[in-house]
């Protein structure tokens, strides 16, 4: 099997990430780690890893590719007959790999499998304001999987354990014009590719993926004019749209245009028209909260 692991800048949590991924209790899988042009240090530890451990391959890219151009270039590296990505602020128990192989042996029909999951802060312990989350997409149709996600959207298990031949034709989106250098939700067209693909499954009850939240200063995207309220408003409209737009492409690529067509209501409304709503309701709050732009 193979582990993508895409790393920019992440000096801090890195070796925590790549031991906890090591350490792993099922050891035969190749780890590629392809540096987007880390300026931090990132490089020399990646490094010293590859030199240390045969099963770590690390290549460096000559120019910064964005991340979803990078998770594209990890999936197109892959040799294994198994794929998972994985995030360089991240940490796994020991025996998540090892579980979700077996989740996907008992369940031939299952494309990816996941695990039960918490949010941790930069310290490692759970964070306060996030319980432990166990999202379960599994259906015997396309369509009713990708109902569950309308309902309940998570976006955990794209870091989750795939047959790799069965997602080979997914493709990560890069938001164009205003949004262009904002990933934020690059991954929801992905998770509905997947569920219109093939079948998921849930391994376990217990936690065994770890996401990183991390403080405002570490965090290396930001939203588009978030200073200025009809910019950064308009900005927002235009991603929801593209996510929408795209996700729906992504589900007739993968199964048919009749099944895009029928989750097409749920979606607009779920990820397009109330994140709106909600944001334009925060928008205005702050602005009497305290003085912003509106330019």
């Amino acid at each position: 099997m193979s582990i993508g692991l895409p790393v920019f800048n992440d000096r801090d949590f890195l070796t925590q990430a790549i031991d906890s991924l090591l350490g792993q209790t099922h050891r035969d899988f190749e780890l590629i780690i392809s540096d987007d042009g880390s300026t931090d240090g990132s490089e020399a530890i990646c490094r010293d890893y590859a030199a240390r451990d045969k099963r770590v391959r690390y290549i460096r890219q000559p120019e910064n590719l964005g991340i979803s151009r990078n998770m594209q270039f990890l999936l197109e590296e892959a040799k294994g007959d198994f794929f998972m990505w994985a995030g360089d602020d991240d940490f796994w128990h020991p025996q998540f790999i090892s579980t979700l192989l077996g989740a996907l042996d008992d369940s031939p029909d299952a494309i990816v499998a996941y695990s039960p999951y918490l949010f941790v802060g930069e310290d490692g312990s759970p964070s306060k304001n996030f319980a432990k989350r166990a999202a379960d997409y599994s259906a015997p149709t396309p369509y009713r999987r990708l109902a569950k996600l309308m309902w309940r959207f998570d976006d955990g298990f794209g870091y989750g354990l795939f047959r790799r031949e069965q997602i080979l034709g997914v493709r990560f989106p890069v938001w164009k014009g205003i949004n262009r250098t904002n990933p934020y939700n690059n991954i929801y067209p992905t998770l509905c590719y997947y569920l219109s693909k093939g079948g998921f499954v849930l391994a376990g009850n217990e936690p065994l993926h770890f996401k990183r939240i991390k403080d405002r200063k570490n965090v290396h995207h930001k939203i588009p004019y978030s200073d200025s309220f009809i910019r950064g408003y308009i900005a927002f409209l235009l991603w929801k749209r593209d996510v929408v737009a795209t996700s729906l492409g992504e589900i007739s690529r993968a199964d048919s245009r009749w099944t895009a067509v029928r989750v097409a209501p749920a979606m607009i409304v779920r990820w397009g028209i109330w994140p709106s709503m909600l944001r334009f309701a925060a928008l205005c709050l702050k602005l009497v909260r305290r003085k912003i732009s509106f330019y």
